[in-house]
């Protein structure tokens, strides 16, 4: 890769941190729909034009930044071909981690606040994830109830991850994946 491909790279990168960043910091002082490309552009120390350059809008920044997290989980998943309390911990860790750096972002999405399209890509990672596990636990389910499954967990876990960001992600990430193992055994 020649040294100008690198130099782009950590620009675009830097650029994105810096905008993910100052959103993070405005989610705290207003709401989703009241922050505006200036403001967030401002915040960044960023113009405008730049913004554009990178993203259509600031959900457009949002869905980038949803799809990249949820691509790199869905890799972790795959890593492993067997299911079972460390491939589950490892999910959930990855989730609990990435939502304690970026709290006020996760809730925007987790929320709906930047609206229905985070859900339904939530929904369907869970079901992705659900049909790489190919668990045994569910296949005493019966066969007309399996697609209720994936949708109950999503649910639930995105109930329980906009508690912890309002709990201050209080317990640690550690913590919270293990709970969240435990319970899917209690289930």
């Amino acid at each position: 890769m020649p040294s100008g491909a690198k130099v782009t790279d950590l620009r675009i990168e830097k650029t994105h941190s810096a905008l993910l960043e100052a959103l993070d910091h405005l989610l705290r002082e207003k709401s989703f729909s009241e922050i505006t490309v200036s403001d967030l552009s401002r915040r960044a120390s960023i113009g405008r034009q730049t913004f554009y350059r990178h993203f259509d809008s600031i959900g457009d920044l949002l869905n980038k930044r949803f799809q990249q997290n949820l691509a790199e989980q869905f890799a972790l998943a795959k890593q492993s071909s067997e299911f079972n309390q460390d491939w589950e911990l490892a999910i959930h860790r990855f989730a609990f981690e990435r939502i304690a750096a970026e709290p006020h972002i996760a809730r925007t999405i987790l929320s709906g606040e930047a609206g229905s399209n985070a859900l339904e890509e939530c929904r369907a990672q869970f079901l992705n994830l659900h049909k790489l596990a190919r668990s045994k636990r569910f296949d005493a389910t019966q066969t007309e109830l399996q697609r209720y499954i994936a949708p109950f967990h999503s649910g639930a876990v995105i109930a329980v991850l906009l508690e912890w960001i309002d709990a201050g992600c209080t317990p640690d990430a550690q913590t919270m994946s293990q709970f969240m193992v435990d319970a899917y055994m209690m289930s």
